[in-house]
């Protein structure tokens, strides 16, 4: 069963190295490398050329121009060569046992699986888990024991603003992902992982700690924090699955409360870049708004809660 690790890289040189061992290190070893680089100004082409040269199983391209975040993820998406697919950030780190766990998940016919991150700083000292396990543990689903569940449970915890797994940590099958939707940036990992728990089948999690996310500053997500960019892209990509959903399903009264605050929030949002709030305008174009009476009632609500 053959995984494509994508790992998408810009001025990643840094970090590349460690990221490119801890893939090669795996206890489970039947994967390729799709890694791309999108034009970066430092040693990143020349390190994946080396490692290319060094194992087969490591394939490399460049991009013509700059294509930015998401869409250098598409690009590696583009260039793999199987069904089993997971990303991987330039200067992030697999755990040794990630791919073996993951792959033996889906060996059930689960459409994706999830493991378990730790958060650490720049030197790789960890300091934290991801606010997923505290959701999940509010839902009454224990992240600390192994899961396989219907992707509609996980998606009536997701649907409440939480990513449940880190993009990094999530294996899923190619044939129901197709692409990240290039309006969003930091936020298409989010949106990808809803779109999968929109969909029927089994979703497992494994309670093995699979991801090191390294913290970097200046980096893509936390430029895109600092400028709280991160916080609207969250908020259209709730209300896009929220939107998706309700077209086919009736929505419990507690999510088209949520909906109507999360239009209510965006409608008031102030300013924003101009190419952020341009692309996730479109998002929002695309949706029907609340009824007036839950946009009424989501507004009495977060007055009183306010």
């Amino acid at each position: 069963m053959t995984v494509s690790v994508l790992v998408p890289a810009y001025n990643a040189a840094k970090y590349l190295a460690a990221t490119l061992e801890s893939v090669v290190g795996q206890t489970f070893a039947d994967w390729e490398i799709v890694a791309v680089d999108d034009r970066s100004s430092d040693d990143t082409w020349a390190i994946l050329q080396s490692w290319a040269a060094r194992d087969a199983r490591i394939r490399v391209f460049r991009n013509d121009a700059n294509r930015g975040m998401t869409g250098n993820w598409n690009r590696c998406l583009a260039e793999a060569r199987n069904d089993l697919t997971i990303k991987l950030d330039a200067d992030d780190l697999f755990r040794p046992r990630a791919l073996e766990v993951l792959v033996d998940a889906m060996q059930t016919g689960a459409i994706a699986a999830g493991v378990r991150t730790i958060i650490t700083d720049e030197s790789l000292e960890p300091f934290g888990a991801l606010p997923a396990d505290e959701a999940m543990m509010r839902a009454g689903i224990d992240p600390y024991h192994d899961q396989d569940l219907p992707a509609s449970r996980w998606w009536q915890v997701a649907a409440h603003g939480h990513q449940l797994w880190h993009s990094c940590a999530l294996l899923f099958r190619r044939s129901r992902v197709q692409k990240w939707d290039e309006r969003f940036g930091c936020a298409s990992d989010t949106e990808v992982i809803a779109r999968i728990l929109e969909q029927d089948g089994i979703v497992a999690h494994r309670a093995y700690v699979g991801i090191w996310y390294r913290t970097v500053p200046n980096s893509v997500s936390g430029v895109f924090r600092q400028n709280d960019w991160l916080v609207w892209e969250g908020v259209v990509s709730n209300m896009l699955t929220l939107g998706r959903y309700r077209r086919k399903h009736t929505l419990p009264r507690g999510l088209r409360l949520r909906y109507a605050y999360l239009w209510e929030r965006w409608e008031n949002r102030g300013t924003l870049a101009p190419a952020i709030a341009a692309k996730l305008e479109s998002v929002v174009g695309e949706l029907e708004p609340p009824s007036a009476a839950d946009r009424a009632l989501a507004h009495v609500r977060s007055f009183i809660a306010g």
